[in-house]
């Protein structure tokens, strides 16, 4: 068999663990984890150590027994460290502090107290073997768990290495080995070569740990940014094709309210026409009539913009937004609708504008979906009242939709607002749930309650958008 320079053997072992986790650390630029510090930290004081006990009989003994030992112990410590930080169950500082006094503590007490090598060998090799086994068994864990091989490779390395401590303890003991480390034998020779296989596929398997690690992170962000591109765009579907619905629903009330200018644009035109014809109208006469017909006219082009600004698709654009304009245009959509069922929408707002920055086509669907609700709540009651307040307090936005009607279930109230559960034979449940989604995208919250006194009250509060960023905006 041939057999290798002991010495020369650890020292380049220990050359090898001061080389490679400098490599590590170079290559895994941008990943430095506290995991990655401990691994490479770890890994040079280990090489640290090995090159001591390398240098054995050339420096002094306390350097090449106690501090070599205790700085291969810390570097095993640190790489377990490492590894269990991985896996979310990293020891705590004090205790790996305790771990290495122990030992100290031990060995000297079996090196100068006892005075016995052969049990201070034993107990050494013991030690390693431990933390060895340790690193195996984490490393297997984190393979299982990630379905690494590179994780598999560490395990494989250090599960060699761990064996061949366990056949020189096993000589020691049956006295088939020597207790001098660099003399030569076949439990050294093992040791050797299973300890430079470690540093190669260990450290390097441990960076093809990290970045699979770094693939599969990004690979999950690019997966969750196009799982919440999708969201998005089906959300403004969704939300798109309730707006069409609820102007659906109210296509009676909106076909009545464009039919009134319609109808009296077409009067005024008839009548306009037949006093022409019989030659009764003088100019003054013609001229209120042009002016009725232009104002009727401009009338049904504001309820068709409307309409049409309310279902066309959005694209999440963001601006400066007054809510007072919001309610108002909500109240103009519904208007008729709030006459046909002898509802009052009355509005309570402060006396300086409130203004928060969003979608304001989005804002005015909230608004209108709790106004509809209420409305359709306000049917059991006789006094139907819809009481909406603005206000601004702590830089947050508040717009409250209170009505007079007989309130939420106590025990469905918490699920109002969640999707698809509705309390109306008809409803799709989906309303105040696209609502509640929409002041989230805003980075609001709308809150569903009870008021006191009485009624339901949906609150949507936002961050009000301070003066000086309006007047900048509005430039």
């Amino acid at each position: 068999m041939f057999a290798l320079d002991i010495r020369t053997t650890y020292l380049i072992i220990g050359l090898l663990y001061l080389v490679l986790p400098v490599v590590a650390w170079i290559v895994l630029a941008g990943q430095h984890t506290r995991a990655v510090t401990y691994w490479c930290g770890g890994g040079l004081l280990g090489g640290v150590g090995l090159l001591l006990i390398g240098l054995r009989g050339s420096v002094p003994d306390l350097a090449s027994f106690a501090l070599a030992n205790l700085l291969i112990m810390i570097g095993n410590l640190w790489r377990n460290q490492s590894l269990r930080m991985d896996l979310n169950i990293p020891w705590r500082t004090r205790w790996v502090v305790l771990a290495a006094l122990v030992f100290v503590l031990v060995f000297e007490w079996i090196h100068q107290g006892l005075q016995n090598p052969l049990l201070r060998v034993i107990y050494v090799n013991l030690v390693w073997t431990g933390m060895l086994v340790q690193l195996v068994l984490l490393a297997s864990r984190i393979a299982k768990k990630e379905n690494s091989r590179s994780a598999k490779w560490i395990a494989s390395a250090y599960l060699l290495v761990a064996a061949s401590l366990v056949l020189r303890i096993v000589s020691l003991i049956t006295g088939h080995a020597s207790i001098d480390l660099m003399a030569t034998g076949l439990d050294t020779q093992l040791i050797s070569l299973t300890a430079i296989l470690a540093a190669v596929v260990g450290h390097f398997g441990y960076v093809g740990l990290a970045l699979d690690r770094s693939m599969r992170r990004e690979v999950n962000v690019a997966a969750a940014l196009a799982r919440d591109e999708e969201s998005r765009r089906l959300g403004e579907q969704i939300a798109q094709l309730d707006r069409q619905r609820s102007l659906g629903e109210m296509s009676a009330s909106l076909g009545h309210e464009l039919n009134q200018p319609l109808t009296a644009i077409l009067t005024n035109a008839q009548v306009a026409q037949r006093g022409l014809q019989a030659g009764r109208f003088d100019t003054t006469q013609l001229t209120e009539f042009i002016v009725k017909i232009i104002q009727n006219t401009q009338r049904a082009s504001q309820i068709i913009d409307r309409i049409r600004g309310f279902i066309r698709p959005v694209t999440n654009k963001r601006e400066p937004v007054n809510l007072v304009d919001v309610v108002q245009e909500v109240g103009d959509l519904v208007a008729n609708e709030m006459n046909t069922h002898k509802v009052h929408l009355s509005l309570v707002a402060d006396s300086q504008p409130v203004w928060v920055t969003g979608d304001p086509i989005q804002l005015s669907q909230i608004v209108l979906n709790v106004v509809r609700n209420a409305c359709d709540a306000l049917s059991q009651v006789n006094n139907r009242e819809i009481r909406i307040a603005i206000f601004s307090r702590d830089e947050r936005a508040f717009l409250q939709i209170r009505d007079t009607g007989p309130g939420i279930d106590p025990e469905v109230l918490g699920q109002a607002g969640t999707p698809f559960f509705t309390t109306k034979p008809s409803g799709l449940g989906m309303g105040l749930s696209i609502s509640r989604s929409i002041a989230e995208q805003h980075g609001g919250t709308l809150t569903i309650t009870n008021a006191n006194g009485g009624g339901a009250q949906v609150e949507l509060e936002l961050a009000v958008l301070p003066a000086p960023t309006f007047k900048q905006a509005a430039k």
